[in-house]
């Protein structure tokens, strides 16, 4: 049996890794987490058969851990360990259909039974799994996630009640949504079915799955002469009948064996929406088929873009912006990681004059949100909206602030505010005076240079006091004060209470 083990206390940890493999050699430990959280991130990964864990743990603890992992589809038994006898507890826990509920000091007599009772309602699962899995709507779900392996007996079970046997006529509609919304969804639906009606002896079974931002129809047991392929292209590729910021892939299986390992590679190549468009279905295996041209990098229109930031010409950057986006979309085929890496790269680009033209400061963009849109983007509406995102922060900071220097100057503080920046270096990275500077920057922000960046640090300083438990010298050092006691001063002097009765007051 597989284990995972989820306990704060690493004495109790090591205790149980070591002991389990004592009790029986084939059990394995597949990893372990000090807290829910991280628990919850390896049971998503390591699948295990056994999870055992303790409730009380920081982040996270693990009734709450046990009820999310199983709401994503976890099957695995429960060994709850508790230093609390209270009653609610143990009701909760039982309530999540927990196994096994133990009380700390765990004794080896007690914890060795545990496991022992676990597994075998591990094996009388497995004898009863077929009567347990339900319709095919569950078997394909499981098959998909890796949950359920195609055994003989899962085949037989498939073959006996539903018709599938190993070289039964399958195919697979993955559709995926760029924003899941309820229109989408239920539009989708609603068309689906509309176009199954067309041919009431088709055997079909629909999945959703909110969390991969999918639909998934199986059709299965048709005729070779029903041409499904071409069936379902006729209703989704006609000009009124796109699906817009949808990518679509389409799989026929020989073997249901290999459904999963199709299934996988469908979803791996979505993202050929991208430099296909989002009139085509990406057909596997005929995607492999497909010449690409390599993509050479458009550096006149970055430094098109260079300049139009630099001038503030807010209409010219929209064109390069634009520009960059159709310079992608021509009769070449371009390969979609080709074309994501130059928008990582034109989009730093475009994020480092931004700043420097104080149109954007660090606080304002999450960079690595940015870049994990880009990477999992399907659709051209996906690397559009990394478009309409920048856009949209770049003009919510020029409506504030009318004065280019002051706009600058203002990014650098938000940039730099940790390492103590001055009116003299923003100054001289501007070409300008810090006498002229000051006066705009009053003139503008209707307080001066010191007093902003004082309030500005004084404001990050009361999110990390209610948002952490850091320690006071901690957040002094965070907020560019190299002295706690000073910093104390400081913040009393801003908001009128020290920063430990701030703490207490708002907690």
């Amino acid at each position: 049996m597989k284990f995972l083990i989820v306990e704060d206390e690493i004495r109790i940890r090591e205790g149980i890794r070591r002991l389990l493999p004592k009790l029986d050699v084939e059990n394995e430990v597949a990893g372990e987490a000090e807290n829910g959280e991280q628990g919850l991130a390896l049971i998503q990964k390591e699948q295990p058969d056994v999870i055992i864990t303790d409730v009380r743990m920081p982040v996270m603890d693990g009734l709450a851990m046990l009820e999310q992992a199983y709401r994503e589809g976890c099957t695995a038994k429960a060994i709850v360990l508790s230093a609390y006898s209270e009653f609610e507890y143990a009701r909760s826990a039982l309530r999540l259909g927990v196994t096994e509920y133990l009380l700390k000091p765990i004794n080896l007599k007690d914890f060795s039974g545990s496991i022992e009772r676990v597994k075998k309602e591990m094996e009388k699962d497995r004898k009863n799994q077929p009567e347990k899995i339900g319709g095919l709507d569950q078997m394909i779900r499981n098959i998909l996630s890796g949950d359920m392996e195609l055994e003989n007996e899962v085949l037989g079970y498939l073959k006996d009640r539903f018709g599938i046997d190993k070289t039964s006529s399958l195919a697979l509609l993955v559709t995926y949504f760029e924003e899941w919304t309820e229109k989408n969804r239920a539009d989708f639906l609603r068309k689906i079915r509309m176009i199954l009606a067309e041919r009431p002896g088709t055997l079909y079974c629909i999945q959703e799955d909110e969390k991969q931002r999918e639909i998934r129809l199986l059709l299965y047991n048709y005729k070779e002469s029903d041409n499904m392929k071409r069936w379902i292209q006729g209703h989704f590729l006609g000009e009124n009948d796109k699906m817009h910021g949808a990518a679509m892939g389409w799989t026929e299986v020989e073997d249901i064996r290999f459904f999963r390992e199709n299934y996988e590679a469908v979803e791996h190549y979505l993202e050929w929406t991208i430099p296909m468009g989002d009139d085509v279905i990406i057909s596997y295996p005929e995607i492999l088929n497909i010449q690409t041209e390599l993509c050479v990098y458009p550096l006149d229109i970055e430094e098109q873009m260079k300049a139009a930031v630099c001038s503030g010409d807010e209409e010219k950057t929209i064109k390069s912006l634009k520009r960059f986006q159709r310079y992608f979309q021509n009769q070449k085929v371009y390969s979609p990681q080709n074309i994501k890496e130059c928008y990582v790269r034109f989009f730093w680009s475009m994020i480092h004059f931004l700043k420097e033209a104080g149109s954007l400061s660090s606080e304002d963009i999450d960079q690595r949100e940015l870049l994990d849109q880009i990477t999992r983007a399907k659709t051209r509406l996906g690397l559009g909206d990394v478009v309409a995102k920048l856009l949209e922060e770049r003009n919510s900071i020029r409506d504030e602030i009318g004065n280019l220097n002051v706009r600058r100057a203002v990014a650098m503080i938000h940039e730099f505010y940790r390492t103590g920046i001055t009116l003299d270096e923003i100054a001289a990275r501007l070409g300008i005076t810090p006498e002229y500077l000051g006066t705009q920057f009053h003139q503008e922000m209707g307080i001066n240079f010191s007093a902003y960046v004082r309030r500005f640090r004084i404001e990050k300083a009361k999110k990390l006091l209610l948002g952490t438990d850091m320690k006071l010298y901690k957040i002094a050092e965070q907020t560019g004060y190299t002295d706690a006691k000073y910093f104390s001063r400081v913040f009393k002097s801003e908001t009128g209470i020290l920063p430990a009765d701030y703490r207490k007051t708002h907690q």
